[in-house]
């Protein structure tokens, strides 16, 4: 039986780099330290054998010169069916991202199991990638209380630190492989999300690969070698090494020298940050345009809204460049919040509010009467309290803050224009990016194609990019997501069909279709997600056979 009062971590599972947070024994958020003393976790992993499989630091060092056994970058295919393959094994981007998290579990416990957690995502992961993070968990072995998306997680650690009740803060989140930004309302009783956007492909790593390129452009330039640097896995390795340091230098420092060697050809030069900045200046404009539809759609839903704060999150904000472009295009002055642990200390802020509802919703239901059950939940917060040195009322204020969110893809039905091949095929959304969740129940009225149609089809998509578009090409059908309505008793074209779709706060969408003149319906139920539970199951045993170092 699961012992009341265990301690629950919030783990941001990032792109490039990874951390577990805790409360600790003074009710302060903190970050576990892995078995190499580091707050922080490369989230790399390296399948150096069909039984033995190194996550973290070891396996980036070996990244460039094992290419074919490394996986990298793995965060931007969750929710995809990418399928990797290494020594005979097939592994998905949850099965690897499970390996991290086994990884980090193992590494970061600090008096006891490391179990019960909470894992963040971008704040644009669409119910896919999200339900994809939540199987990772679960085969890793966790028990995932929920997802939470990182900037929410931010705005909770921003929030009780700070006491910033009462505020609307834009959190600008650059990490090592994803960008999103949100607007968040953070009230008594609640953190909503206003509205949110990003690019899951844009992030750190990218400025790093420019940074690498230029490098060893300078250094054939410099050295003259014999043979091409780009064939050596050594150099190749320590140029993309190099070129992450530096980077990291040079938002400290305005220039660094730089010396590399390839069998007698060798060069030292020096890199500026002003050459580091120019060669990037199309990433950096990127965010800002995303930024800029995001208060566009801000002001759309919300019009004269004021941001009270920016805050700065993910390690790639540290990068100078960052603050001050936002303070020429905006006139803020963003702040730097804990750019690389705020992520994972806010995920164990909102674990353990989590916790404090669950325990004391299930004192109450184990009761006999209303008074034994309010009896029981007193005593399981008196547990909680106990274990996590945070007061009786402190955790009632925190478990009484409620977080809403918005959806972040657009869902819609497959529509055709008319019966002809020729005809046009798109997705009507029924319901759009930023929308609150739930989403209430939205309504379509369709109609049949031909005279004596028996059925109707009905397939459900969601928004593929980051951009809605009705176009096939720019949506994914959604797994489970189709069905039709039969036994239609047949009548002249044009005939209502009535459509109504809803998506709950877990992801859960609902969709009922009724051909009105029969009554006759369709009902589809689905959780949006890319993994059955049959393949999460063999995935878990096939993880849990494996043994994974760091």
């Amino acid at each position: 039986m699961r012992e009341r009062g265990r301690r629950v971590y919030g783990i941001d599972l990032g792109t490039t780099y990874s951390a577990v947070g805790f409360v600790d024994e003074t009710g302060r958020a903190a970050v576990a330290r892995n078995g190499e003393g580091e707050e922080t976790t490369p989230s790399v992993v390296y399948l150096e054998s069909p039984t033995n499989v190194v996550v973290g630091t070891q396996a980036k060092a070996i990244a460039k010169i094992e290419p074919d056994h490394v996986v990298s970058l793995v965060k931007r295919q969750m929710g995809t069916s990418a399928v990797y393959s290494f020594h005979g094994q097939e592994h998905t981007p949850e099965s690897l991202s499970a390996l991290i998290l086994k990884h980090l579990a193992a590494g970061a416990e600090v008096d006891d199991e490391v179990r019960d957690v909470v894992i963040t995502v971008p704040a644009y992961f669409g119910m896919r990638e999200r339900d994809a993070t939540r199987k990772a968990g679960e085969i890793a072995g966790l028990e995932v209380l929920g997802i939470v998306p990182e900037p929410v997680a931010a705005a909770v650690h921003y929030e009780t630190s700070q006491g910033a009740v009462g505020r609307t803060v834009l959190v600008y989140d650059l990490g090592g492989g994803t960008f999103d930004t949100s607007v968040i309302r953070i009230d008594d009783n609640a953190v909503d999300v206003v509205c949110t956007d990003g690019d899951k492909d844009l992030g750190g790593a990218d400025w790093d690969a420019r940074l690498a390129e230029h490098l060893m452009t300078r250094f054939v330039e410099e050295a003259a070698p014999d043979e091409d640097p780009r064939e050596s896995e050594d150099l190749v390795q320590e140029v993309a090494l190099l070129a992450e340091s530096v980077k990291k230098q040079l938002s400290k420092h305005e220039s660094r020298p730089v010396n590399l060697k390839l069998g007698g050809a060798a060069a030292r030069f020096d890199v500026s940050r002003a050459e580091f900045e120019a060669m990037t200046a199309d990433l950096l404009d990127t965010t800002v345009a995303i930024l800029r539809r995001t208060l566009d759609t801000l002001e759309d839903k919300s019009p004269g809204t004021t941001i009270d704060e920016v805050l700065l999150v993910g390690g790639s904000t540290r990068m100078p460049a960052v603050a001050e472009r936002l303070a020429a295009e905006f006139g803020w002055t963003p702040r730097l919040f804990e750019p690389d642990l705020a992520v994972a200390k806010g995920a164990a802020i909102w674990a353990l509010s989590r916790r404090v509802v669950q325990e004391t919703a299930r004192a109450r239901d184990a009761a006999p009467t209303p008074e034994a059950g309010d009896a029981r939940a007193r005593e399981a917060l008196s547990a909680i309290a106990a274990a996590t040195g945070m007061s009786e009322a402190d955790l009632g204020r925190l478990s009484a803050k409620s977080t809403r969110n918005v959806l972040s893809k657009a869902f819609g039905v497959q529509l055709v224009d008319g019966p002809r091949p020729d005809d046009r095929v798109y997705v009507h959304h029924l319901v759009a990016a930023n929308d609150p969740l739930p989403t209430g129940d939205r309504t379509l009225e369709a109609f049949t194609l031909v005279d004596g149609q028996r059925s109707v089809e009905i397939a459900l998509y969601e928004q593929a990019g980051t951009v809605a578009s009705e176009e096939m090409e720019d949506n994914v059908a959604v797994s489970d997501g189709a069905g039709r309505i039969e036994g239609i008793p047949p009548g002249p074209a044009g005939a209502p069909v009535d459509i109504v779709l809803g998506i709950d706060e877990q992801g859960l969408l609902r969709l009922r279709a009724t051909h009105r003149s029969s009554g006759r319906s369709l009902d589809i139920a689905v959780t949006i997600g890319a993994l059955s539970p049959e393949e999460v199951e063999r995935a878990a045993r096939a993880v849990h056979g494996l043994m994974v170092t760091g």
